[in-house]
């Protein structure tokens, strides 16, 4: 990060984060967690293709219900259910001849919903009592559904932000500008003075540009779709000591 980057977030006052890849990450793969209800079937089956079939089944029943259903009535749990059942499915695993693996989607669900299937990158707890020290404002807009402060507190972060800005409740899913808009509202901080931080071009660093915030781009173990914002892209979190 250049000396021009580390002067301009001087004046910061907010800062704003993605949480999924940004702040926690699963424990283990989800492809993994979702074949093992499988493998006590004895129903063979490649993790790789249940990752492909799990990011088709998110996908489709993201574009058909979008934001966790919220708008044609559904649970998160029955939004959840959907998409389990789908990428079983799309991994080739026929339901109808294996109805008991209908009994293991609750506990696949609470075990993500708890939190318990997910783990802080390392450097996160330190970032977080760093900008907390400093007296800069911290919150969370993110894309998720009721069991995002329960996984917070669950990772023991929740104490740190201000407000939790979850998608399903505020009806409003990034990239729409309004999420950001409702966050600088919440602790009345002008975009100039604010940060965000993700790890999606599409849906934390560009739309946190275009409502005149700063933004950060974290990129752990991935190469980004452009290098136009290269001074703007960083490895993990650290960086941020550093900065603020």
């Amino acid at each position: 990060m250049s000396a021009r980057a580390v002067k301009r977030f001087g004046h910061i006052r907010l800062i704003t984060f993605d949480i999924f890849d940004t702040l926690y990450k699963p424990s283990v793969p989800v492809s993994r967690t979702y074949a093992e209800p499988l493998r006590k079937l004895g129903i063979k089956v490649d993790e790789q293709n249940v990752a492909r079939a799990f990011a088709q089944a998110f996908k489709q029943t993201h574009t058909e219900y979008p934001n966790y259903g919220r708008e044609f009535h559904l649970t998160s749990s029955d939004w959840w259910t959907l998409v389990i059942k789908r990428t079983w499915t799309n991994a080739g695993v026929d339901l109808a001849v294996h109805p008991e693996l209908c009994r293991a989607i609750a506990p696949l669900i609470e075990h993500f919903g708890s939190g318990r299937g997910y783990v802080l990158f390392p450097e996160v707890p330190k970032v977080l009592k760093h900008i907390r020290r400093k007296g800069v404002k911290m919150g969370v807009i993110s894309n998720m559904d009721e069991s995002g402060e329960t996984v917070l507190r669950h990772l023991g972060i929740r104490e740190y932000f201000d407000f939790v800005m979850k998608s399903v409740t505020t009806g409003i899913e990034k990239p729409d500008a309004r999420a950001f808009a409702m966050a600088l509202a919440a602790v009345s901080v002008p975009a100039y003075d604010a940060l965000h931080i993700g790890d999606s071009e599409r849906c934390d660093y560009l739309p946190a540009r275009r409502a005149g915030m700063e933004a950060l781009l974290v990129c752990r173990d991935r190469v980004p779709d452009s290098v136009a914002y290269s001074e703007d892209i960083i490895p993990g979190l650290n960086n941020l000591i550093a900065m603020i």
